[in-house]
């Protein structure tokens, strides 16, 4: 179990923690952590102020998580919701935890709320690269890729550093819609951010043979395009042709009737 959860951390792209916290070294299996960026600012709950209860309770799920402990962090962070409603990454982090536990609509419930909480705050603060971050991966947890790649372009585009982590998931959306140059374009400048980013390097790969693919459907197609095209220009031409040579000469219709006998 902790081999796998090593494979599936390593999986999610973590942005810096809202609490600041340090990323699980496994994640990155060695690899450099990205550059800080602006931290998401934890949104107020109903009473107009932020719980340190929910802080508490979510960063005991988040120990509670990286410790396998699956039960005990989806209660620490279903706490940390029910304190503070507006707690977005503790809606995110719900959906994790119940992903470990294979309870997927509970994961859906967590992650559309944690989008649309992500959309609130971008919405009011458009400059906020790690909020459109979060954003970007809440939409592919439930398979709204085309809404992630814009979030994820938001999120590069208004971070305050290149971080390759935020290039390497808008890379991971373009794939998945199957848009293979785009994410290439976008894993080049991850690995020129981070040579060691290893998802990076196994994606580029797959990215490379899905543009590969697609670029030769596309010169099939326009072969046989080419091949319609003038098939339809000579057909007419040779029909008519033979139409001329053997088709007996028409009678004139416009000839005057002979005279009666």
């Amino acid at each position: 179990m902790k081999a796998l959860r090593v494979t599936l951390f390593a999986l999610l792209v973590f942005a810096p923690l809202q609490a600041g916290c340090n990323r699980k070294p496994a994640e990155q299996a060695g690899a450099p952590a990205p550059a800080p960026t602006a931290e998401v600012p934890h949104q107020q709950g109903a009473a107009g102020s932020q719980s340190g209860d929910a802080r508490a309770l979510f960063e005991r799920g988040l120990e509670a998580y990286r410790d396998d402990r699956d039960e005990e962090a989806v209660e620490s962070f279903r706490q940390a919701v029910a304190l503070d409603p507006d707690f977005a990454e503790a809606h995110y982090r719900l959906g994790r935890a119940y992903n470990a536990m294979k309870q997927s609509e509970e994961a859906d419930k967590s992650f559309e709320e944690a989008a649309r909480l992500y959309e609130k705050i971008t919405k009011r603060e458009p400059k906020n690269s790690d909020a459109y971050y979060f954003l970007g991966l809440s939409y592919q947890e439930i398979g709204k890729y085309d809404e992630a790649v814009k979030a994820f372009k938001e999120a590069v585009k208004n971070s305050p550093e290149e971080n390759d982590d935020k290039y390497y998931e808008l890379a991971s959306a373009h794939f998945k819609i199957a848009q293979y140059d785009e994410s290439v374009r976008a894993l080049k400048k991850t690995l020129e951010l981070n040579p060691d980013h290893f998802r990076a390097q196994e994606l580029m790969e797959q990215a490379k043979s899905g543009a590969h693919r697609i670029e030769e459907f596309r010169k099939r197609q326009e072969q046989l395009r080419k091949q319609q095209v003038s098939g339809s220009n000579s057909s007419p031409a040779n029909a008519n042709a033979g139409a001329n040579t053997n088709a007996p000469p028409r009678a004139n219709t416009n000839a005057p009737a002979p005279p009666p006998t």
